[in-house]
């Protein structure tokens, strides 16, 4: 059985990523907390990776990633969080058909939950 990243390829994937964070960087809220981001094509091969391997592809590149710490440290907060998801579903739905598209945005949910856990102050 093929993976989602198999179905999908490494192009699709790279297509949302790049649209998704043109997107990113025009959002009133969400472009001020991605500043910290100089080179848009490095990163965006990043989190291309990324979600390959998420996405059950084998890995290409020797990246490691510590989601939950990289956003707790630019300062994303669970409603930030949100606005995330609300951006990024439509553009893998414009890319991506059902129920492909339904894992992936799952699997998203589940990873801003995490970093919404993660920056969410014990009180």
């Amino acid at each position: 059985m093929s993976s989602i990243a198999q179905r999908l390829g490494r192009e699709t994937i790279d297509t949302v990523s790049r649209q998704f964070y043109a997107q990113i960087r025009v959002h009133p809220r969400l472009a001020p907390i991605f500043a910290v981001v100089h080179d848009w094509p490095r990163h965006e091969a990043h989190i291309s990776h990324f979600w390959w391997t998420v996405l059950g592809g084998d890995a290409y590149l020797d990246n490691q990633y510590n989601v939950a710490r990289k956003h707790l440290d630019i300062g994303v907060t669970p409603a930030l969080v949100d606005e995330w998801l609300a951006l990024f579903e439509p553009v893998v739905r414009q890319h991506v058909a059902s129920p492909d598209a339904d894992e992936w945005l799952r699997k998203a949910r589940m990873i801003g939950q995490s970093i919404a856990l993660m920056n969410t102050p014990l009180d």
